[in-house]
């Protein structure tokens, strides 16, 4: 036959003969095909012969790498290492080896339960025993699966499982693929069957640090893998595709679901009858709780340890974690871990003791101490995080952050406010009562004194003057990253925080405002010193102004100088807040140094009991908690070189309360005749507002005893009575406005002289004198005005032994006693005198 058909050939349309020549295994192979279809291949032929050419170009280059990697590449022989990671502390001390002793446990195959193996081949393998190595079937009914169900699904043989775990890496590259099936075949050559299973199920990695069946039963189940039931080995041979995300504390549907699906395919093999497979399947899914697999090579820090492995689990997954060899850089410091223990221990030696959290944060935000329960085989909680908690209530310690959101809407640290022992503020949704501790009544305070000495009733009127979303906007800002509730409450610390969040709260104090959130370890290298991971720079956030927070510092500095904290004193600048919730079921101390921040908190873990007697003593923050902060911090403080505070905004530690003005007009009153006194500088007056009008001053007149009756006014028959004077307008209440007014009118019997009128004003702790003013009646008598003025000045003064300076409030008080004939100034509206005067508040309100 010709190598192409004639021209004339009528199975060929001259088109195609004038675009193809055709080869004479075309035409053979062609020839019982109409014209038409003849047309149609040749076209397709056309376009793909280059894209086949190439393809099995392709095909024969694989073989032929497949051929020089068969010849190039042996089997090992030993198995690769398998390095757990290692923890180092700062300054490259082992800390901890992230491994446990047992969990790599190796037994015969003969010592399995009989359902281990069936539970394997139904969940990855069911082929196992047919192919050489590499099953060409699975592979392709993989691929068909993802194609056609959009569900991964792998088609390696338990054989390439055991090389990629044992030989290989899990690249996701053709050569590994390529290398991995040449040494399948090539272990298939050399060993059994059977001793392929027994490898891989002593060597496959089932979560939880568990390497083989046996450490794998005995992490979950509590027993050896020759007792495992078909329940249990369909559970764990099933977690084998992914063990962190089916691990049935975190996932316990997805779990279940997983071992489900595993004993179908055992019924289906027919390794388990209709009876025995309903009664697996109904079997609950019990496993024990998580065992950290670690060893603390310091012998501290378990609670620091555990957190970091989590950490890194989350980062480079758990067979990454204990295959690896990683070598982690943590921060933590054990000398600063040993002190924070051995205060701990120094203080609550009895096992009955309340449980405490410590937790130690250098400027730069690294962790250097974190205690996160008193004995951790006992409570493997960690309460530094609240890890399985809310948290706890930060009482007092919360009052700085009140402080600084004050000091953000101007108000200073001077203002004086009225301090009873209870105080009722008429705060939405509802009327908010405060009490002191102890019920004790400190007079009158400025909201610097308030926070030296936590006055619960100061701090409740600074709160409704800011209003609790501040507080809570403010929170947020520095550090508390779960959701407050804007509640009044807040004040005094009622929402739940963890230690930790409370120490970034500090920490940003520190540092002039600027928030770095902690962390815990700044390098991740593998066993070849190559570095994984490394911390950029930790991310500052300016939270607060710089003036805000130092001056927070300021006043907290006084706090153990002579408030609430001294038994937590150091001999060197520091700054402090104590706290204690309500029947003492929570004590904390949180202070810092500008180097060094650290909160004690102190309470029992399961729940709010009372902490009564500690050392015969019922707990506060400045007890216990304070004195376990300051023996810490004196060891972890000793190498570090003393710093001062910045300075604090002088204006905002001085009285910033609006100035009270009040103004009677016409400033001479005719009896009988109607006046009105007004004034601004009322905003806080929500509990009501008021003015007292009294007079005359010095009393009623009183003729010259030898004056005759007809010269004398008042003297003879016709003579007016002349009576003293109290008028009391109608308390203003639940008004928020800062200019007030109220009309009054003069009795007809008032006699003629100098009059005070008082503005006096309530937010919920009683009525105070706010302003005060004179005026005159009956027009010329002599008007004799008293003037008393209070005032609060906070001074700052250095002691002279290097420690930090002193700041004292004083408070002065002036009288001032004049007489004069009153001149007073004509009112623009009626052409009367006007009198006014404008005071600051006395005892504040």
């Amino acid at each position: 036959m010709p190598d192409q058909p004639p021209a004339d050939d009528p199975r060929i349309n001259d088109a195609v003969v004038a675009d193809h020549t055709y080869s004479r295994p075309f035409v053979a192979l062609t020839s019982r095909f109409s014209p038409e279809r003849r047309e149609q291949l040749a076209r397709g032929w056309h376009y793909a012969r280059w894209p086949v050419a190439a393809g099995a170009a392709g095909f024969v280059l694989l073989i032929l790498i497949s051929i020089w990697i068969w010849t190039t590449t042996d089997l090992p022989t030993d198995l690769a290492a398998t390095d757990s990671a290692v923890l180092l502390d700062r300054n490259g001390d082992e800390l901890a080896l992230l491994a446990q002793d047992g969990l790599r446990l190796e037994v015969p195959l003969d010592e399995m339960a009989p359902t281990v193996v069936p539970a394997l081949l139904a969940a990855e393998d069911r082929r196992f025993y047919e192919h050489t190595g590499v099953d060409a079937l699975g592979i392709g009914r993989a691929v068909l699966n993802n194609l056609t169900s959009g569900d991964t699904q792998g088609g390696s043989t338990i054989t390439q499982q055991l090389v990629k775990n044992v030989y290989l890496n899990s690249d996701r590259t053709i050569s590994r693929k390529v290398r991995e099936a040449v040494l399948a075949v090539k272990l298939e050559r050399n060993l059994g069957k059977d001793e392929i299973l027994e490898r891989y199920l002593n060597t496959v990695y089932f979560g939880r640090g568990s390497y083989g069946i046996e450490a794998a039963a005995r992490t979950y189940f509590d027993r050896s893998a020759a007792e495992l039931t078909a329940d249990q080995a369909a559970f764990l041979v099933g977690i084998l595709k992914s063990p962190e995300s089916l691990d049935p504390v975190e996932e316990p549907e997805a779990a279940t679901a997983r071992r489900d699906v595993v004993l179908d395919g055992m019924f289906e093999m027919g390794e388990l009858d209709e009876t025995e497979l309903d009664a697996a399947k109904d079997a609950p899914l019990e496993v024990l709780d998580e065992v950290s697999p670690t060893t603390l090579t310091a012998g501290v820090a378990p609670h620091f340890v555990e957190q970091v492995r989590k950490e890194l689990i989350a980062e480079f997954g758990e067979r990454a974690l204990y295959d690896r060899g990683l070598i982690v850089h943590t921060t933590l410091d054990i000398a600063d871990q040993k002190a924070a223990e051995a205060s701990v221990a120094a203080h609550l030696d009895d096992p009955e003791d309340p449980q405490v959290a410590v937790v130690g944060i250098d400027r730069s935000g690294a962790v250097r101490a974190w205690v996160g329960g008193k004995d951790f085989d006992e409570l493997q909680v960690d309460l530094v995080t609240a890890a399985g908690g809310s948290g706890r209530q930060p009482g007092s310690t919360f009052k700085p952050l009140v402080l600084a959101a004050n000091f953000e809407a101007g108000n200073g640290a001077g203002q004086v406010f009225p301090a009873p022992g209870e105080i009722t503020l008429d705060i939405p949704p509802e009327p908010w009562t405060v009490s002191n501790a102890g019920g004790k009544d400190y007079g009158a305070l400025t909201l610097f004194e308030g926070t030296v000495n936590s006055v619960n009733t100061v701090y409740a009127q600074a709160l409704a003057q800011v209003g609790p979303k501040a507080v809570v906007d403010i929170a947020g800002r520095m550090g508390v990253d779960r959701e407050l509730a804007a509640n009044p409450s807040i004040a005094l610390g009622t929402e739940e925080v963890s230690p930790l969040e409370l120490a970034t709260v500090f920490s940003t104090f520190s540092r002039s405002g600027s928030r770095i959130d902690p962390y815990r370890y700044t390098e991740v290298e593998d066993r070849d010193g190559d570095v994984l991971w490394e911390i950029d720079d930790p991310e500052e956030i300016e939270a607060v102004a710089a003036n805000v927070a130092d001056t927070v510092s300021h006043v907290l500095q006084e706090v153990p100088e002579r408030g609430t904290a001294r038994r937590a004193k150091l001999d060197r600048p520091m700054a402090a807040k104590t706290g204690t919730t309500q029947d003492n079921a929570d004590a904390w101390l949180a202070g810092y140094t500008p180097e060094y921040t650290a909160i004690v908190w102190m309470g029992y873990a399961d729940g709010n009991r009372p902490m009564e007697a500690v050392d015969g003593v019922s707990v506060q923050g400045g007890s216990v908690p304070a004195e376990i902060w300051h023996d810490f911090m004196e060891v972890a403080l000793e190498d570090v070189e003393p710093t001062p505070f910045p300075d604090p905004d002088p204006e905002l530690l001085g009285d910033t309360s609006p100035e009270a003005t009040i103004e009677v007009s016409p400033g001479d009153v005719d009896p009988g005749a109607s006046f009105t006194v007004s004034g601004s500088g009322y905003d806080r007056c929500l509990n009501g507002w008021q003015v007292v009008v009294e007079g005359p001053e010095g009393g009623i007149p009183t003729p010259d005893p030898g004056a005759k009756d007809d010269d004398v006014p008042g003297i003879g028959s016709d003579a007016p009575i002349y009576e003293p004077v109290r008028i009391e307008s109608s308390p203003e209440t639940g008004s928020d406005e800062s200019d007030r007014s109220t009309q009054l009118t003069m009795p007809v019997s008032a006699a003629p002289g100098s009059y005070s009128a008082t503005a006096t004003c309530d937010f919920g702790a009683g009525a105070q004198p706010r302003a005060q003013t004179s005026f005159t009646v009956g027009g010329g008598a002599p008007v004799t005005t008293t003037s008393t003025t209070t005032s609060s000045t906070t001074t700052t003064q250095p002691d002279g032994n290097g420690k930090p300076d002193k700041t004292t409030t004083t408070t002065t008080t002036s009288t001032t006693t004049s007489t004069t004939t009153t001149t007073a100034p004509q009112s623009e509206e009626s052409g009367a005198p006007a009198s006014s005067t404008t005071t600051r508040p006395s005892s504040g309100a």
